[in-house]
């Protein structure tokens, strides 16, 4: 006999419109139901009890776990109203499907971690039959994570796509401070649809379940942040208290680091980073003497004057944080193509092209057309690390030379000396790199300069971008600043002083210590010992300060990773330019 959906429940809140313009509800519809191909429990009769359960809502969670190669299909949730796709072994996002996959690498473990995918709207009155269906029925699971997005059917209130907003709802038994005797707030009241109606299925069978909702629905920084998270190599501590006494604001931001980090380190499993197809020996018969070529023109190049290696290493940075590393940073302007070295984060900050130019002449004189010049940038910048008393390492190689340049993506990633420390972690987050690259990576300050005008706010501002008490610069360093940076605008706006004034011209860890006194002239350096954020940060600062064996291993190995950070275009569309100014004719 065929089981109908006899009562519609009620609208979660009533608000005067929805009185004036009540209509009866639609014929009742046949109930969902679970097909499943295979049970993990191996237990037919028994219901799946998964330790962890996601439910994939929103575009961005959607897309993410599409990319996710491990997942296997068990199963499709058949609603009559939508037409069935089938349980085909890779599904589309195309497909107006509901899936159930599970996301372990072993094969029928006892407590699964379990997927259901939901890539089609479902209606109002659908959701509360779902939610039943997916937690109580055939579904029985220890957690429950629900990544939704704002949508305009579970939404009440207007957003401007300009705004951004993320926030969380817990059900009794997932909140973590069971002491401070808070009752359950109903989702309802927030947000409807299906998230609302699962957290509360799981609110009534008491549960530990979160729903995380977020605005904007979809956007390719939401998409590569979130996907950025689920790297081995983040370790971010997620212990971070949110006591009462913290300021709301404070309170808002400590939970967008925790929650993006919890919703995928309880994964049961991890996902690689797609590796480039780079080797150490590519150029080994095609060019043999590449390494011995740049390393002399650098060699004469930081012998006239020390900076030299704080510009090149800086311009790899900025080349690898935009398009990869590509060498996008290196094209100059013309009639057809915008370049990066006007963006404002470059236009003051980047020197050394003339260094890179001459290395490419030789190189073009000893083997023609064969080094790219995104290659030549990289090694540049392992030498200039070694010949400043940095470490060493491997660089593999195998990059090619964009055709393109994005401006606009080097004033969005390239992370600014005033920023807060939640703002910098989420661009290295962005690029793949973890918090301890982070840490690592900005340790290279200790053989750079800056300019008066980006740390006159650090000089003369006060606090910090909300996240910290008084700025801790100590008053002796603070008056020798002041008398190199004047307070006015546009007055020593181009002087410069050392981020390392101990010893600006060899890379050794003084700059942690600097960090451990107050004294780091970048408010963003700062940031990482000096932040209520800084938990892990703070811990990764003493370490290298302490140890620096531990910081130049580190560094070479976050280097390694920076120059792995690729641009798929460039491989599939790049070239080796013979100008590393402009792209080929």
């Amino acid at each position: 006999m065929e089981d109908v959906l006899t009562e519609i429940p009620p609208p979660s809140r009533f608000f005067q419109e929805d009185l004036n313009n009540f209509t009866p509800p639609s014929p009742p519809l046949p109930s969902p139901f679970l097909l499943l191909s295979q049970n993990p429990n191996d237990a037919a009769e028994s219901p799946l009890r998964p330790s962890l359960l996601i439910v994939a809502l929103s575009s961005p969670s959607l897309h993410l776990f599409h990319n996710v190669s491990s997942k296997t299909l068990i199963g499709t949730l058949v609603l009559p109203e939508i037409p069935f796709s089938g349980n085909s072994i890779n599904p589309s996002l195309k497909d107006k499907s509901c899936n159930i996959y599970s996301l372990d690498r072993h094969q029928n473990p006892k407590n699964p971690t379990l997927l259901v995918s939901f890539q089609c709207p479902i209606a109002a009155e659908r959701c509360h039959a779902l939610a039943k269906l997916l937690i109580s029925q055939q579904i029985v699971p220890h957690r429950v994570l629900i990544l939704d997005s704002i949508q305009s059917r579970n939404f009440r209130g207007k957003l401007s796509r300009d705004e951004a907003v993320a926030f969380k709802l817990e059900t009794t038994s997932e909140r973590k401070a069971p002491s401070l005797s808070l009752e359950y707030f109903p989702s309802a009241s927030v947000v409807d649809g299906l998230g609302a109606a699962l957290l509360a299925a799981c609110e009534i069978n008491n549960i530990k379940a979160t729903l995380c909702v977020t605005w904007p629905q979809f956007g390719a920084s939401v998409l590569s942040l979130i996907r950025s998270l689920i790297f081995p190599a983040l370790d971010l501590d997620l212990s971070i208290s949110t006591g009462q006494n913290m300021a709301p604001s404070l309170c808002f931001r400590t939970f967008i680091l925790q929650f993006m980090l919890l919703v995928f380190s309880i994964l049961n499993t991890s996902l690689q980073a797609s590796e480039p197809q780079l080797t150490l020996d590519y150029y080994a018969s095609a060019c043999p003497n590449l390494f011995d070529i740049v390393k002399k023109e650098m060699e004469c190049a930081v012998l006239s004057d020390p900076r030299n290696a704080a510009l090149i290493v800086r311009l790899h940075f900025h080349d690898c944080f935009v398009q990869g590393c590509d060498g996008s940073v290196l094209l100059d302007d013309t009639i057809t193509l915008t370049g990066e070295k006007k963006a404002s984060p470059n236009i003051h900050s980047l020197k050394g092209f003339r260094i890179i130019d001459k290395i490419k002449n030789n190189l073009e004189s000893e083997c023609p057309g064969i080094v790219s010049c995104a290659d030549i940038l990289t090694i540049a910048a392992r030498d200039a690390v070694i010949l400043v008393g940095g470490p060493y390492w491997d660089v593999p190689l195998g990059r090619k030379d964009s055709i393109t340049a994005s401006p606009e993506l080097a004033e969005a990633n390239l992370p600014t000396a005033n920023e807060g420390l939640a703002t910098i972690i989420s661009k290295f987050l962005y690029q793949g790199l973890s918090v301890t690259d982070m840490v690592a990576l900005s340790g290279a300050h200790t053989i750079g300069m800056a300019r008066c005008k980006n740390v006159r706010a650090r000089i003369y501002g006060g606090d910090f971008e909300a996240t910290s008490g008084s700025n801790p610069l100590s008053q002796s360093y603070l008056s020798s600043l002041k008398s190199t940076c004047p307070p006015v605008g546009g007055v020593g706006d181009n002087n410069v002083t050392a981020m390392d004034y101990v010893t600006p011209d060899l890379f050794d860890n003084s700059f942690y210590h600097l960090l451990l006194k107050g004294e780091g002239l970048l408010s963003s350096d700062q940031e990482m010992y000096s932040s209520l954020f800084g938990i892990q940060t703070k811990q990764l600062v003493k370490q290298y300060a302490a140890d620096p064996v531990a910081f130049f291993q580190q560094f070479s190995d976050s280097m390694v990773k920076l120059g792995n950070i690729t641009n798929q275009d460039s491989f599939a569309t790049g070239e080796v330019r013979k100008i590393c100014r402009f792209v080929n004719t």
